[in-house]
C-alpha cells in the first residue's frame, strides 16, 4: 500500500465495484483507506479457483459475469486503465417449465426455439412467439410516449391483453433472470424503467444486442489491480458507525478503533448505509430507507440436471419453472459458466440461484448469498433524490443508483469521486 504523507485522508466503506471505482479515482488526490466487512474484496466480483481432477486450476465467477462495450462505458474505461483482458461471451437464455414440459432457448435461432420438436405442436407456444414481436412494439411505444404514472409491468401486461402463457413463459422469466427476482416482484417493476434497460441492451427487438464479454481469468483480476495504490485496505473489518464532525468524519470499526478522515464514501447497500450513520439527516432516512433487496442463495456446482434436458435448449442463462403459473417464490436460474466464460474444462460448472434442494450435494463447490435491489415506484422516486444527499463530505455509491448492474455501480463510484473533488 502507498502512503503519500500529509494528503487528506478519505474512507471508502465497501469494496464492491462502486467502492473500488471511487477508491481508485480518489487516490489521485487523497490517501484512501478502504473498509470491507467480508474476508475478501470485490462484492459481486467473486472468482473461485477450482482445482479439477487433472490438477488444473479453473477460475469461475459466481456474481458479476458479463459486460459489453456499448452500455458499460465506465467499466470498460476502468478495465482499460487497469490493463484487464476480456474475451467474447455467448449470451443466450432458456426457459424450462416443469408444468407443461416446455424447453426453449432464445438467441439460438430456430434450433433453440424448437429444441424439442413437439414445440411445433404447442399452439400456445407458437402464439407466444408471435406475441414477443407485439410486446417489443408496445414497449417501444410506451418509451416514445412517456409514462407519467409509473405503470407497473403487471399493469402494462394486463392493459396489453397478453396471454397468461406469454406472461408465465417469456416475460416474467426474462425479468426474473435479469434482475434475480421472483415473478411477483417482477410484476411490480415500473414498466418504463424496465423497458429503458431492455432497449439500451437491444432486448426490445429481434437482434441488435451488443457483443457481451467476460474478464479473462475471472473478475478478481480487476479487483486486485484496483486496490494496488491505496493507502490501507482493511478486510474482515465491519464498520460500526460513521459520524460527521466539525473537522471531518469519524469512522468507528467493529473493534472500536476510531479513524479520523476528511471525507467518506459509503459504498454499501442503502439500508446498510443508513444503519451506519450515527447522525442521519431526515433526507437520508427517507431516501436510503426507501430501497429493498432480494436475497438469493447461490451455489457453484457441477450438477447439470438443473439445465434443460434437450441439448439444443441449453443456454448461458437457464430459467427453471417448477410450474406453468407460479404465484410467488424466488427465481430459479442457472448460469452455465462454461459457455459464459469459455472455460477450457472437461467438467461443467454451473451457478444456480435459489435451488439448493434440487442440486446434488456431492457436486457443490461453493455456497454464497447475493442481494439485488428491487425496483418499485417508491424506490425510483427515492433514486431521483440520491444526488441531493452528497454534500462534499459524505458521498454515496452503489449499483442501486442505477439499474443494479456492475456498470451502475462503477458509474456511481465515478460520481462519488467527482462529488469529493476528483474528476476522471
Amino acid at each position: 500500500m502507498v502512503d503519500h504523507g500529509d494528503r487528506p485522508r478519505v474512507a471508502v466503506i465497501g469494496s464492491g465495484v462502486s467502492g473500488l471505482t471511487a477508491a481508485y479515482l480518489l487516490q489521485r488526490r487523497y490517501d484512501v483507506v478502504l473498509f470491507e466487512q467480508d474476508d475478501r474484496l470485490g462484492g459481486h466480483a467473486h472468482t473461485h479457483e477450482i482445482v479439477g481432477p487433472d490438477g488444473r486450476v479453473t477460475p469461475v465467477d459466481s456474481g458479476f459475469i458479463v459486460h459489453n462495450e456499448r452500455t458499460y462505458p465506465h467499466l470498460v474505461r476502468l478495465f482499460g486503465e487497469l490493463g484487464v483482458s476480456t474475451q467474447d461471451s455467448e449470451m443466450s437464455m432458456s426457459v424450462r417449465c416443469g408444468g407443461c414440459g416446455l424447453e426453449y432457448a432464445g438467441a439460438r435461432k430456430l434450433a433453440g426455439l424448437f429444441a424439442r420438436p413437439r414445440n411445433l405442436a404447442r399452439p400456445a407456444y407458437l402464439r407466444m412467439l408471435a406475441e414477443v414481436t407485439r410486446f417489443h412494439r408496445h414497449a417501444r411505444r410506451l418509451l416514445a410516449l412517456g409514462d407519467e404514472h409509473d405503470t407497473t409491468l403487471g399493469a402494462f401486461l394486463a392493459i396489453g391483453g397478453y396471454s397468461a402463457y406469454f406472461v408465465d413463459h417469456f416475460i416474467l422469466p426474462l425479468v426474473s433472470a435479469v434482475w434475480s427476482a421472483g415473478p411477483e416482484v417482477g410484476r411490480r417493476y415500473p414498466a418504463r424503467y424496465l423497458f429503458e434497460f431492455l432497449a439500451n441492451h437491444g432486448m426490445l427487438s429481434i437482434g441488435g444486442s451488443p457483443a457481451w464479454k467476460t474478464v479473462v481469468g475471472g473478475s478478481n483480476a480487476y479487483v486486485q489491480r484496483a486496490v494496488k495504490g491505496l493507502t490501507a485496505v482493511h478486510v474482515s473489518t465491519p464498520v460500526r458507525s460513521v459520524r460527521r464532525t466539525a473537522g471531518g468524519v469519524e469512522v468507528r470499526d467493529d473493534a472500536d478503533q476510531r479513524h479520523a478522515v476528511a471525507k467518506v464514501v459509503v459504498a454499501t447497500h442503502p439500508d446498510q448505509a443508513l444503519r451506519l450513520l450515527a447522525d442521519p439527516t431526515d433526507a437520508e432516512r427517507a431516501v436510503l430507507g426507501a430501497f429493498r433487496y432480494s436475497r438469493n442463495e447461490t451455489w457453484l456446482h457441477r450438477d447439470t440436471s438443473v439445465l434443460p434436458g434437450a441439448p439444443g435448449a441449453r443456454a448461458s442463462w437457464n430459467v427453471l419453472k417448477p410450474d406453468c403459473h407460479e404465484p410467488g417464490g424466488p427465481v430459479l436460474v442457472s448460469y452455465h459458466m462454461n459457455r459464459l466464460m469459455r472455460l477450457d474444462a472437461a467438467e461443467d460448472y454451473v451457478v444456480t440461484l435459489n435451488a439448493g434442494d434440487r442440486i446434488d450435494a456431492g457436486t457443490v463447490l461453493a455456497r454464497m448469498v447475493y442481494e439485488h435491489p428491487v425496483y418499485t415506484p417508491e424506490s425510483l422516486a427515492a433514486q431521483r433524490l440520491l444526488p441531493g444527499l452528497d454534500d462534499g463530505t459524505t458521498a454515496y455509491a452503489g449499483a442501486y443508483h442505477g439499474w443494479g448492474f456492475h456498470e451502475d455501480g462503477c458509474a456511481s463510484g465515478v460520481r462519488a469521486a467527482r462529488g469529493l473533488g476528483v474528476e476522471w
